[in-house]
């Protein structure tokens, strides 16, 4: 079974900075209520599968919101503050971030957000490189300001090759009266890191793997509709169980288990890729930049990408992570002779093409900084 999403998509507003940050905008059709058909729990466990899977292959874009913030005052995050935590109670390295932010990249700062974290060694210690966070925050969603709908307090853990995160989040349709709450717990947070085809890094929310479960709750005027989705590094299925759908007059009815394949939303292929792009990016220990890249279709599952100012001899390319062509995985050389690093990264093609998101890990492999480096998370627009 494959499915599609977006109410959900707001929900993962809270792994925005867990998980991590940067949202789809509101509205398309999956918003509307769904028609009215024979069975109300059937068709309410199709709307959210369907909202599933078009919000996990929103990852890379949320995954980019948590560095972003930590480059406060960047480009990408302008109205975004970092404060050094003096207190005396304060472990080292704790630093807040606060303000609002264009969380879905249209030019308008929806989110606001008030961030806690402590790091293992000074952020900034580029020769150190990062050696991971942890932390809390509180993230809330308007539209225009107009509408509050959504409010989420979560925790996480930032690494090199694996991110964690817990918390509970709740999104709010003005439109429809549906109320969708995800909860994480804290003894059993979710887990993620950049799908590679592994056996312990399959892609199970399109360019990422995910393992742990998530307790999800819709209500609405048509009833209640609650469920666990548990995911596993190991597996491209979710699993969903114990779902149940409770009428407003009380009536329950169980939903069977199900094992769901939610690859990757949209009817894209790999041409789709080829075009010049601005990319914007941000990375911890903590710096920005951009540069622009002409990609090109190399054959039926891989593409190359050529940076403007480089050859064609400093030509890189990536390949399809699974079956959509929306997720694709590569790597680079990069630095001076005796201090070079390889970055690899995944990026995830945005359903209408117009640009991409990145998340990646840079790790030095001769030199004084050798076994060392950071993270890094972009946004790319075609120009």
């Amino acid at each position: 079974m494959t499915i599609v999403w977006t109410k959900s998509r707001w929900l993962f507003a809270s792994s925005a900075v867990l998980s991590l940050g940067s949202l789809e905008a509101c509205g398309g059709s999956d918003d509307s209520a769904p028609a009215v058909q024979a069975s109300p729990s059937a068709a309410a466990m199709t709307t959210l599968g369907t909202d599933m899977t078009r919000s996990l292959t929103r990852l890379g874009a949320l995954e980019s919101g948590t560095l972003l913030v930590m480059n406060a005052g960047s480009p990408l995050a302008p109205n975004v503050t970092s404060t050094f935590d003096t207190s005396p109670a304060a472990p080292p390295n704790t630093y807040s971030f606060g303000g609002t932010f264009d969380g879905n990249g249209n030019g308008h700062d929806e989110t606001t957000i008030d961030v806690r974290t402590t790091f293992v060694n000074d952020p900034g210690d580029f020769f150190g490189g990062f050696d991971g966070a942890q932390g809390t925050a509180a993230v809330d969603i308007s539209i225009l300001g107009l509408m509050h709908i959504y409010h989420g307090n979560v925790a996480f853990e930032l690494g090199m090759n694996e991110h964690h995160m817990s918390g509970s989040g709740t999104f709010s349709n003005p439109l429809t009266g549906v109320a969708t709450t995800m909860n994480v717990s804290a003894a059993d947070p979710l887990g993620i890191r950049l799908a590679d085809g592994s056996a312990n890094a399959k892609p199970n929310a399109c360019a990422h793997s995910l393992d742990g479960p998530v307790q999800l709750s819709v209500a609405g005027p048509g009833g209640t509709l609650a469920s666990q989705w548990r995911f596993a590094y190991g597996s491209t299925m979710v699993a969903v169980t114990g779902a149940t759908f409770t009428t407003p007059a009380g009536e329950t009815t169980v939903l069977p288990d199900a094992s769901l394949d939610l690859g990757c939303a949209g009817n894209n292929n790999i041409d789709d890729w080829n075009g010049r792009f601005r990319i914007r990016w941000a990375c911890l220990p903590a710096e920005n930049g951009e540069f622009a890249t002409t990609i090109a279709v190399k054959n039926a599952s891989t593409v190359t990408m050529i940076d403007d100012g480089d050859t064609a001899a400093d030509a890189y390319d990536a390949s399809l992570i699974g079956a959509s062509p929306r997720a694709i995985r590569g790597f680079f050389i990069d630095g001076d002779a005796g201090s070079r690093y390889r970055e690899d990264f995944n990026w995830t093609l945005n359903l209408d093409g117009s640009g991409f998101s990145q998340t990646s890990r840079y790790v030095y492999f001769e030199g004084p900084q050798a076994g060392r480096g950071g993270i890094c998370v972009a946004r790319a627009t075609r120009i």
